[in-house]
């Protein structure tokens, strides 16, 4: 243990959590004391209240909203269960903002955790929930600034983090949105370090994360803890790489409805002398406290179910990988491997008959297609693809349709009837779910859920399930049901494909391994395997001649049915081990957007540029006239061209505008105000003099309002906006920076209405009415908005928004004498407009002449 310049003590007493919506507490009774310096592994089976305790350790649960008595009925309800071991005792319990209730205390130095802000440190399962800005580098210096360090610290931290989990080679600019799921940790876990915190929680902080990626995450949460010498609390299943820099182990049960700790102790130690209990726990036991087991040998293969043939995969219009030829079997399993953002997803959808091919076919055999006219499962409905191939997704929240754990189960088998529910409480027993048959699936551990969309897709009983990391957060008693359950399908002839990093998992199903990733991963995974088979073939000396001729046989078997098709245009990779040569990620260059087609625009403040427009906009609705409308539109439309806004330009940019003049001024020249020459009366239809200049002036005032509004708003990045409204203007960080997270949800919006239109569709639900899908599926959103808006507001305060420090402003703005120049031009459009009006006698001021 170090007591570093930057570590704190933790203590929780007697403290537990229920969460809204659930009938059992999370934690219950707890006692918990960490020493400053400690690094402390916590451990415990799915769904024990691990991720439970960091969130109330940072302070994002379990603050008082308000406080009640133990005999208010509903408290009443609540603790009656748990409070039987304790007689006599009456404790107080808190409601939290979430409608969740807690007792107890949870102390980072004595100080209530609520009152601690940006002291912890906190990675969260979820990396889309921690990404608060759109651009890569300003999600690593959200926290610094938050705690008020100095601008050219932060820059440091920002080069140095972004170095330390693997992510030096993007642009500091690059989207989060370009980012894969494992690019998106490493980026969580850099803002997360970049705050030097006093105690650093990281709740499995390598389980999206390729081999070579984990690696450089545990060698960068090593250094910051080592430097700083942070309280270290690390939640993680498998522990084998961390132990040799945990000096402490806690591991979590449940005894009477209580949370207790059924060991406590140096790792090392308590595995060696406990690794029986703790595995019967359905802990990961490290693999050399642990007997070792060899992975069976993969059958024969059987018929060809899927194949690709000349397929080009992206998600954009640029190829990630090209001619890509596989075959898969029935009753085969079958891993795509290779570093995060190498396009294993997205390879995944594809033959999932969810992502249209960029070129190239996806087709199955006859036997899956059935009576179906068309091979092609991208070609199929929903209702066909469900019963043949299922997908379950990374994000499990995105496939949820029904308000209960069972009825996610009834909703795969189709039927509502009672053999149907009791084959459903069959398949939720297996997977250990029984017991949460009627929680709101969203309320369940990461693990849970996990578990939960792999049996709803099991139920569907497709002849093809195409898995996106299924062990994700499992103990080892579920990871374990598992791999039997993966196992057993397979054998039962369903083609199994999964996208994983689990080398374990690999080794334990024995399955064949189709590995994405560039020239150099492909060549320095081809001499790693090379080195591989000839150590196993030394061990294999001194060994009896039946084992010796089982592992020839394995490699001969593997050989005859290697297949050389099972190669892209590089033709690298073995028959048994194909490979598919992907762009590097470094080379998927992303061009700095501008925030304007015009340089001179984009070289402005840009909230002096959003006053600008402002003005303009609103000092032109004051009159209704010809004269100065025309003169707006012509000194709008001039400025625009003298900066270098093209027409073409222009038009693409504000073509609405000019669509919405026209049927405005069709509108009014029927209906408008009738004087002078009347040309055409028809009904109630007079076109006449009057309504004609009334018409014009209408377009015309339109465009002078509408076009500047979009060509000088154009392109103008959020996040620099908000920075100068705080920095210029003095606005609220709080409130800015709130509403800039806020908008950054609507951006993903897009992608989550995306994400749950393919989920929908494999799950066989999409289709059947687009009125009513289209209602089902903005109720998902709906709730998949709120849940994102709550886990965003739960990063931003892990992050120290709303702490007590004197916020930092790490991108810097600054106003120019041209910002200045560019305001009175803005200002001068409409005056000169309306002072042409008054001399030509024509303005009106809200439609009435002035004279």
């Amino acid at each position: 243990m170090i007591h570093g310049k930057h570590s704190c003590s933790i203590h929780l007493d007697k403290w537990g959590y229920k969460p809204a919506l659930r009938r059992e507490w999370a934690v219950r009774n707890l006692s918990l004391t960490i020493a400053p310096g400690q690094r402390v592994l916590l451990m415990g089976a799915s769904g024990i209240g691990k991720s439970t305790i960091l969130q109330a350790i940072v302070g994002l649960i379990g603050r008082a909203g308000q406080e009640s008595k133990s005999d208010s009925a509903d408290i009443t309800n609540i603790t009656s269960k748990s409070d039987e071991s304790v007689p006599g005792q009456v404790r107080q319990v808190s409601q939290d903002e979430e409608g969740g209730f807690s007792q107890g205390k949870v102390l980072i130095d004595g100080v209530p955790s609520g009152q601690a802000l940006g002291r912890c440190g906190f990675l969260m399962q979820d990396p889309d929930a921690q990404t608060v800005f759109q651009r890569l580098a300003d999600n690593v210096a959200f926290g610094p600034e938050n705690l008020g360090v100095d601008r050219d610290e932060i820059t440091d931290r920002v080069r140095q983090n972004l170095a330390m989990v693997g992510l030096d080679g993007l642009e500091w600019h690059r989207s989060v949105a370009h980012l894969s799921g494992g690019q998106s940790q490493r980026l969580a876990l850099a803002g997360v370090l970049a705050m030097r915190p006093d105690a650093l929680l990281l709740d499995e902080p390598t389980s999206m994360i390729d081999p070579a990626g984990a690696d450089e995450v545990r060698a960068a949460v090593r250094k910051v803890v080592e430097e700083e010498g942070s309280t270290l609390v690390l939640v993680e299943h498998q522990a084998d790489k961390w132990l040799d820099f945990a000096d402490r182990l806690i591991v979590l049960g449940k005894q009477a409805g209580n949370t207790v700790i059924v060991a406590d102790g140096d790792p090392s130690e308590i595995f060696r002398s406990q690794a029986d209990r703790l595995d019967a726990l359905g802990l990961w036991v490290p693999s050399q406290f642990r007997h070792q087991s060899h992975a069976p040998r993969p059958g024969k293969k059987t018929e060809t179910v899927l194949q690709t043939t000349n397929l080009s995969i992206s998600h954009t219009t640029t190829a990630l990988a090209s001619n890509i030829n596989l075959t898969f079997h029935q009753g085969e399993i079958t891993a795509l491997t290779g570093s995060n953002g190498a396009g294993k997803s997205t390879l995944a959808l594809t033959m999932a008959g969810l992502l249209p091919p960029l070129s190239g076919q996806v087709q199955v055999s006859r036997q899956v297609q059935g009576d179906l006219s068309d091979s092609q499962p991208i070609k199929w409905t929903s209702a066909q693809l469900a019963p043949r191939i299922q997908y379950v997704f990374q994000n499990p929240e995105h496939q949820f349709a029904a308000s209960t754990v069972k009825g996610e189960i009834l909703l795969s088998l189709g039927d509502k009837g009672e053999s149907a529910s009791d084959q459903a409480d069959t398949i939720l027993s297996s997977c250990q779910l029984d017991q949460i048959w009627d929680a709101n699936p969203y309320t369940l551990s990461g693990g849970e859920k996990r578990r939960l969309t792999v049996a709803a897709a099991l139920a569907a009983q497709p002849e093809i399930l195409i898995l996106d990391e299924p062990t994700f957060g499992q103990d080892r008693q579920t990871w374990l049901q598992l791999v039997d359950t993966i196992r057993s399908t397979a054998q039962q002839g369903v083609c199994i494909i999964m996208v994983t990093h689990d080398s374990e998992l690999l080794s334990c199903l024995g399955c064949r391994s189709i590995f994405l990733g560039t020239r150099q991963d492909i060549e320095k995974r081809k001499i790693e395997n090379m080195e591989e088979q000839s150590t196993e073939e030394q061990s294999l000396e001194g060994q009896n001649i039946e084992r010796q001729s089982i592992k020839r046989q394995d490699i001969e078997e593997q050989d005859i049915d290697g297949r050389k098709s099972e190669r892209n245009q590089t033709g690298e990779g073995n028959a048994s081990s194909p490979s598919i040569l992907v762009t590097p990620v470094q080379e998927r260059l992303e061009e700095k957007k501008p925030t304007s087609p015009s340089a001179v625009l984009a070289s402005l403040n840009p909230a002096f540029r959003l006053l600008g427009a402002i003005l303009i906009c609103l000092l032109m609705i004051f009159s209704l006239d010809l004269v100065s409308a025309s003169v707006a539109v012509l000194l709008v439309l001039t400025a625009l061209l003298v900066i270098g806004y093209g027409g073409k330009r222009i038009f693409a940019t504000s073509w609405i505008i000019f669509l919405g003049s026209l049927t405005s001024a069709l509108s009014v020249s029927l209906y408008g105000q009738t004087w002078g020459t009347v040309y055409v009366h028809w009904g109630i239809l007079t076109i006449s003099q009057g309504s004609l200049t009334l018409a014009g002036s209408t377009a015309l005032r339109i465009i002078a309002v509408g076009v500047p509004a979009l060509c000088l708003m154009q392109g103008m990045d959020p996040t620099d906006l908000a920075d100068s409204l705080c920095q210029q203007f003095h606005f609220s960080d709080r409130f800015v920076y709130g509403g800039l997270a806020g908008m950054r949800l609507f951006s993903l919006m897009s992608d989550d209405w995306a994400a749950l239109s393919l989920s929908r569709r494999s799950r066989g639900i999409a289709g059947k009415s687009k009125i009513g899908d289209s209602i089902s599926q903005s109720f998902a959103l709906l709730v998949l908005s709120i849940r994102r808006s709550t886990a965003l507001a739960t990063a931003m305060q892990a992050r120290g928004f709303g702490s007590k420090h004197k916020r930092t402003h790490w991108r810097q703005t600054t106003l120019r004498s041209w910002d200045w120049v560019y305001l009175v031009i803005c200002l001068l459009i409409p005056l000169i407009s309306m002072i042409s009006a008054m001399a030509a006698g024509t303005f009106t001021f809200m439609g009435h002449v002035i004279g």
